[in-house]
């Protein structure tokens, strides 16, 4: 056997320790699953990753400007809510009778939808 010795802040330590209690786990074998995670993996089991926001040089007097980005699954995330959102609102109401054409419609929603 091998001992690991890291140094963390004590809030840090106190607060992983309260998380692990909960589901049943000592810091020995979380650490214990994080590695083997690594070798199932091949990898860091979670997303290390930069800002994914781009960064623009707006040229005035140095400042920046910053986009955000929302990356596959954030969309997708968000996809779905509306989706759920939608079914659980027709399945109280029902499908509501209009007088607006198809065409209208798809219009109403591009301009609704444009700034995406």
């Amino acid at each position: 056997m091998s001992n690991i010795v890291v140094r963390v802040d004590d809030k840090l330590k106190k607060e992983a320790v309260s998380v692990l209690n909960d589901l049943g786990l000592d810091m020995s074998s979380a650490v214990k699953i994080f590695l083997k995670q690594i070798i199932i993996t091949q990898s860091i089991p979670f997303d290390i990753k930069l800002s994914n926001d781009f960064k623009l040089d707006t040229h005035v007097a140095g400042s920046e400007v910053y986009i955000r980005t929302r990356d596959l699954t954030e969309y997708n995330n968000e996809t779905q809510e509306s989706y759920k959102e939608y079914m659980d609102q027709y399945k109280k109401e029902g499908i509501k009778p209009t007088d607006q054409s198809i065409d209208d419609y798809f219009n109403e929603v591009k301009r609704e939808n444009a700034d995406l």
